[in-house]
């Protein structure tokens, strides 16, 4: 029995000999059919460049051509035609890269600050006061860019005023105008460095230039309609970009070049003259008011009483009347 089975394992083993040989001839054919294909395509590929490369020109003149070769030529030509255009935008993207690295690291000499103040005073006299503010102001160069004054109880008056001057005027303006007053409440003076945003602005706006510049130089050259409404699309874009960044350098220059203090006044109640605060003749005319008040009263309340009261007052008479006339008979019966 143990010689049986060795026997049986052994024929076994040889099937399976057999068949893995069998499998590894199939792979062995396979592979060899790939690498002969690969050949094949590596020397056919090869061939067909070199017909592209040097024989454009000649499509056109061969006799044998087919419609299916001269669509097919045009195709190609249509693809590198869209493949010269995205190049050109493309390098132009990398000119706009390029610029905006290298303008971001340039450093401005001149500072670009914003200075803002605020005084709130005591004066003795708003309106003077106010005279002598705006001749400081545009003794500086500045101007006076809003005011605002009321007058309270007492004939005390009060306001305010908005005035621009040079920001490198700031300081002195700030000294000056505080020398007018009795009194100095409040003092608030702000600064805010915005160099490297002026900075980062400007740097923007050179590179949306040469990117303008670019384009205009592709649209030249552009002789499709597709090209052409692309260039002009991206044209529009860059030029809107260009407008907004011109607006806000603008604006920033004049937040920077003019600095704005806004100035409270109001009059110092321990220097107001006695004149001020008497004003006889509105003492008068409050009087002649009231007494004309008066006689229209009275004048009303007569009419009221004559028209409503005296025939509301008929009927409670004429019922006392009744009364005593009733007495008077009882009591004239008793007597007697």
């Amino acid at each position: 029995m143990y010689a049986v089975e060795i026997i049986y394992k052994i024929k076994n083993m040889v099937y399976f000999n057999e068949k893995i040989k069998k499998y590894l001839k199939v792979i062995s054919v396979l592979i060899g059919v790939l690498f002969l294909w690969g050949i094949f395509n590596l020397f056919t590929g090869r061939s067909i460049n070199n017909k592209m490369t040097t024989e454009p020109a000649q499509t056109p003149m061969m006799s044998g051509a087919s419609k299916n070769d001269l669509s097919w030529q045009s195709n190609v030509n249509k693809v590198s035609d869209a493949v010269k255009f995205s190049e050109n935008v493309q390098v132009v993207n990398r000119k706009e890269d390029t610029l905006l690295n290298s303008d971001s690291d340039k450093i401005i000499s001149d500072k670009k600050i914003i200075k803002n103040g605020s005084l709130n005073l005591k004066v003795d006299k708003v309106p003077q006061a106010t005279k002598e503010i705006g001749n400081i102001v545009r003794g500086l160069g500045g101007e006076i860019f809003s005011t605002n004054f009321s007058e309270r109880i007492r004939g005390q008056r009060r306001g305010s005023m908005t005035v621009r001057v040079p920001v490198d005027k700031f300081s002195e303006a700030i000294s000056k105008i505080k020398s007018v007053a009795t009194q100095v409440v409040k003092e608030t003076t702000t600064g805010r460095d915005v160099t490297e945003q002026y900075a980062d602005l400007q740097a923007q706006l050179k590179n949306k230039q040469a990117e303008e510049a670019s384009f205009v130089k592709i649209l030249d050259r552009a002789e499709k309609i597709d090209d052409v409404l692309a260039v002009t699309r991206q044209l529009s874009r860059v030029r809107g970009e260009i407008e907004r960044l011109q607006g806000r350098i603008k604006y920033m220059n004049s937040q920077t070049d003019m600095s704005t203090i806004t100035v409270n006044l109001s009059e110092d109640v321990g220097v107001i003259s006695v004149s001020d605060n008497w004003r006889p003749m509105q003492t008068v005319k409050k009087s002649f008011k009231e007494l004309v008040n008066n006689i229209q009263d009275f004048i009303d309340n007569s009419i009221r009483f004559v028209i409503v009261g005296i025939p509301s007052l008929i009927p409670f008479l004429l019922f006392l009347a009744i009364i005593y006339w009733g007495g008077k008979k009882i009591y004239r019966k008793v007597k007697k």
